[in-house]
């Protein structure tokens, strides 16, 4: 699985904007909060013994008789942590979601790399981790890519506990991009535990049409089963059940998505038929997500 030719050309010159996090690692494109070699100059602090002597500002001494240093701009790598959630609930029906949500992580890991960023990728497996290589440069996209089209479905963790075993595999001040369905119920905790490690969250939901609005599901009793479970239920399927389905729905989007806002962090729902090429060049941009 790779992404569409045409499409990553068009992303070459699109970045990831983030609202919060911080380049912090490598040397980079994105100016950091950091001082260090650099090539603009942005401040001036006092000598203290061990400082490179080539940093003195000479002319400064001339005209003060102090000795202070030049300090420079830093310009590094933003972190950007990709978690793709491969867990039963993604692979039902004929992997769709699952299919879908790869191409997503390979796009966005992409557009990190083609913006100078550093890119990682997390698949929960088990009750472990799998945590990729860390790729950065445009050139590294192929791996990037071949790793996440290998990643395995698998048994995992409740989907908040794998949220909540993030941090210890994350450089602070990070972007996080989390891919999944999102249906599981109690994720505020390992949400809260995030933004205390610093990191920015962006949320992608991938939902199937039906998930989104069941109005397609035949009338009559049908026999639903947990994915994640096993467990099954039967349910007649009529217009009561439909509207009552919605209003769920709606009330549990406009939760998740109050989690978000008032963090300061982004959610978006995207369904397996959107069209990527218009989320990746529209949607996105949009919402202020991607330059």
């Amino acid at each position: 699985m790779r992404p569409p030719a045409a499409l990553l050309e068009r992303l070459n010159t699109t970045r990831l904007l983030p609202s919060a996090a911080q380049p912090s690692v490598g040397i980079g494109e994105r100016r950091s909060q950091r001082k260090g070699p650099g090539m603009e100059f942005v401040d001036h602090r006092p000598y203290q013994p061990g400082d490179d002597t080539r940093h003195l500002d000479l002319h400064l001494y001339a005209r003060t008789g102090d000795f202070m240093m030049r300090e420079y701009s830093l310009n590094q790598q933003l972190p950007v942590t990709i978690v793709l959630d491969l867990s039963p609930s993604m692979t039902i029906g004929r992997g769709e979601k699952s299919d879908r949500s790869r191409q997503l992580a390979q796009l966005l890991g992409f557009t990190a790399l083609v913006g100078g960023d550093r890119v990682q990728v997390i698949v929960p497996e088990g009750d472990q981790l799998l945590v990729s290589d860390r790729w950065h440069g445009a050139t590294r996209a192929e791996p990037m890519f071949d790793w996440i089209s290998r990643a395995s479905a698998s048994e995992t963790l409740e989907f908040p506990k794998t949220l909540s075993r993030l941090p210890e595999h994350l450089p602070p001040r990070g972007m996080v991009i989390v891919i999944s369905d999102w249906w599981d119920a109690g994720v505020e905790p390992a949400l809260d535990s995030l933004a205390a490690h610093g990191q920015e969250l962006l949320g992608i939901q991938v939902l199937s049409p039906v998930e989104i609005d069941p109005a397609a599901m035949t009338s009559g009793t049908v026999t639903l089963e947990d994915a994640e479970t096993g467990d099954e239920i039967e349910l007649p399927v009529d217009a009561a059940l439909l509207n009552r389905y919605r209003q769920l729905f709606a009330a549990r989007q406009a939760h998740i998505e109050a989690q978000f806002n008032r963090r300061q962090w982004h959610f978006i729902t995207v369904a397996t038929e959107d069209d990527l090429t218009g989320l990746f060049t529209h949607t996105l941009r949009a919402r202020g997500i991607l330059s």
